[in-house]
Order: C-alpha cells, then structure tokens, then sequence
C-alpha cells in the first residue's frame, strides 16, 4: 500500500527538549518545502500522509506540553513565603525547556499547515476526477476480485487483483488491500470499451468465480505511482468497505 508508507520523520527526536533547535528548524524546513515542490509536481504520496502524521503528532505534542506547563506554573513556579518569592531553580529550567519545545512545535505546525492543505487541495481534485464504477450490478462477494486503472501518460489499460486483508493497528481493527499486478493492455491496440475489457478479463482469463470488478475512469494526467495508483487504492477501499 503504497499511501500507508511514511517517509524517515523522527518527530520524537525533533520534540527532544535535549535537541539543537536550529538544526531542527533547518531540517525540518527541508523536508516541508520537499513536500511543496512534490505537491507542485501532482506527486500526493507518500508526502501528503506524512505531512498529515506530522501536523497530529505536533499537535498532540502541543497539547500535551502546553498541560505541563500550565500545571508548572500554577503548582510548582512561584511559592510566597515571608512574603519572598522563592523560585527553584529546577522548575525554572524545566519551564525554559518547555517554552523551547512549545516554540519550535506552533512553529513546525505553522510552517506545515499551508503545505498539507495545499496537498488536500489536490488530493480532493484528483478524487472528483478519479471515478469508480462496479462492472456488475449483482452482490458478488466483495473481499476478492479485480479493478483496471488506465496509465494515461504510458497509454497502458492496467488489471490488478486485490485481495482485502484485516489486522490490528493501536488495538484498533484495520482493512487493507493487498494488490498484485495482473495484466497490462497497451491502448493503441484496444478496439473496444474499457467495460468490455474488463468483462472479457473476468469471464475468460482469470480462475475466481464470479469475483467483483471494478473499471476506474479518469482524464489526468498526472503521476501514476505517486499520485493516481495510491489514490485508486484507497477509494477502492472505501467503496468495498461501504
């Protein structure tokens, strides 16, 4: 699943309250405007889900953080007695530390959110051209079957074999699709319909019975590993799923 996978973010060693903050900032800013420039390629994956991962993270981290602090100086800053301030020296440290974190995160998150709503943007174009349609109208079992995505930079007519698999992720059941690459058609020697492809795929050159087909439309011209395949995957998901 080609969507799923996040690239090497280490936002726990980044959020260190031991870290080297301007190196941080430096690699983070890299990495974001790699997303940007991606984004400006039509490429969506996998840097949109690891900009969306890094904006939650860095939230809950915020969170987090800003309840510590507040705890901090409520609890543990400032005690009065004798009418002195008495100020200990470890919770003034502490509170340094955390106003350090805090400043590096809303700036992360400030830096990032432009970015991922620049790759949402395009994501939800692309789902409004990328249209997915049954071959057949009958309640065929939906865990097995076959879809086609067209590769209309290389002109290729493509038939896949998905097969939906569930696990567990944070003690929480999780769908997945496994996908194997079946079939590739150039177009310049197709006579007929894509629907006809597909049919005569699934009636004569493949061994399930009666699997579930699915014919992916769409007229964009954009990057087919990037972008278009990682996006047919997950919409197929969602219509098995529903």
């Amino acid at each position: 699943m080609l969507q799923g996978k996040m690239t090497n973010i280490d936002v726990k060693k980044l959020t260190s309250c031991n870290s080297d903050w301007e190196m941080n900032q430096y690699t983070l800013l890299s990495m974001v405007k790699e997303w940007e420039s991606q984004f400006r390629k039509n490429r969506l994956y996998p840097y949109l889900n690891d900009s969306i991962e890094l904006h939650y993270k860095l939230s809950d981290i915020l969170q987090e953080n800003l309840e510590s602090k507040w705890w901090l100086e409520r609890e543990v800053g400032q005690r009065v007695t004798d009418e002195r301030i008495i100020v200990y020296e470890k919770a003034q440290q502490v509170s340094e530390q955390l106003n350090q974190l805090l400043s590096f995160v809303e700036w992360a998150l400030k830096l990032n959110r432009p970015v991922m709503e620049e790759g949402l943007i395009l994501k939800e174009f692309m789902e409004d051209n990328l249209v997915i349609n049954p071959i057949s109208s009958e309640p065929n079992f939906r865990g097995k079957g076959y879809f086609s995505l067209t590769d209309n930079k290389k002109m290729v007519f493509n038939i896949y074999l998905y097969d939906l698999k569930w696990g567990w992720k944070d003690d929480e059941p999780e769908h997945t699709l496994n996908i194997k690459h079946v079939r590739s058609i150039p177009l310049k020697i197709v006579n007929s319909s894509e629907e006809n492809l597909m049919k005569d795929f699934i009636e004569y050159s493949q061994p399930l019975y009666k699997p579930m087909g699915y014919i992916f439309k769409n007229d964009l011209d954009f990057p087919y590993e990037e972008t278009i395949y990682p996006l047919a995957e997950e919409k197929l998901l969602t219509m098995i799923m529903t």
